[in-house]
């Protein structure tokens, strides 16, 4: 078992967090039927939650099947890698702000719709309610990005690129990570209501060549932590998301456009194979178990 699962890594870790998501979300579905929400069935309320650990405990199982001990102790060891420009930190901090800002100004000046203002209602003032709504979601919004980064990005990405190269690996790994939020939307529980499921795909895509990106730059787990920690937080303090506008998708779809753009400025400027300018991060744990055993320090190849 252990050989067949070490030849795919990726691929088992892959589908045993997609059949979990789909298991879960067709039980829940199963347990809506008769018309309640999933806020009024707190049996499909506490079975939905369970949802988010899938890909965590697809990542851990395969790693400790292959690696061991070292394996985990590599697939969360980038978190504390932190000693990176400060510049990055800067980026990390702002850059779902600037891209959706960008989107919502380019709509605006262009005369498709009207500016949204900057903030949603009650945020800085009125009831506060969408402030407290951040700060009662905080503690899940961070659990999250944990999972999705160790998943997807430490254990799928860096895996692949191995044999593959960084464009290649970011598009093959977000397409399944879209597929996973997938049966979600399709649920229309978990993610933002009228959100496009081609435009979330695209954005899921564009996001991983983003998070790559700056991997492959970094090699820090905490600079992609912040990113995604970020990324969650700005849809509650943007107006951008359909629910603010009668279900209308432009706003959103707008930030997608731009998160396209960025993903393909990258590679036209990093190239396709590295995504960064020294070489791409390679999953490798020493045989000493040091945990950042990949090639940190190689440079990029000429």
């Amino acid at each position: 078992m252990k050989a067949i699962v070490a030849r795919r890594p990726v691929l088992f870790v892959i589908a045993t967090a997609l059949l979990f998501q789909f298991g879960i979300v067709a039980l829940v579905a199963t347990l809506l039927q008769d018309g309640r929400s999933i806020d009024e069935h707190p049996t499909a309320h506490m079975v939905f939650r369970f949802r988010v650990f899938g890909p965590l405990i697809a990542s851990l199982g395969v790693t400790w099947l292959i690696e061991g001990r070292a394996g985990i102790r590599h697939l969360f060891a980038s978190f504390f890698h932190w000693r990176v420009p400060a510049a990055w930190y800067a980026f990390a901090f702002t850059w779902k702000f600037m891209f959706t800002m960008t989107g919502m100004l380019a709509l605006f000046l262009l005369g498709l719709r009207a500016w949204p203002g900057v903030v949603v209602p009650n945020f800085f003032g009125g009831t506060g309610d969408a402030a407290y709504g951040l700060l009662l979601n905080l503690p899940f919004i961070v659990s999250i990005a944990i999972v999705e980064e160790t998943t997807w990005i430490k254990c799928c990405v860096t895996r692949l690129q191995r044999k593959h190269s960084a464009i290649v690996s970011a598009l093959v790994v977000g397409l399944f990570w879209g597929l996973w939020y997938l049966p979600m939307l399709l649920l229309g529980e978990g993610v933002p209501d009228g959100y496009p499921w081609p435009f979330f795909l695209l954005s899921m895509a564009s996001l991983t060549v983003l998070l790559t990106w700056a991997y492959n730059m970094t090699r820090s787990g905490l600079v992609l932590l912040i990113m995604q920690i970020i990324s969650n937080c700005c849809f509650f303090i943007l107006p951008v998301l359909p629910a603010w506008h009668d279900m209308d998708p432009a706003y959103v779809n707008s930030f997608v456009w731009v998160n396209f753009a960025s993903a393909v400025t990258l590679v036209l400027v990093f190239g396709g194979r590295h995504l960064s300018r020294r070489a791409r991060a390679k999953w490798h744990v020493s045989p000493t178990g040091e945990p950042e055993g990949f090639l940190d320090h190689v440079p990029h190849p000429a």
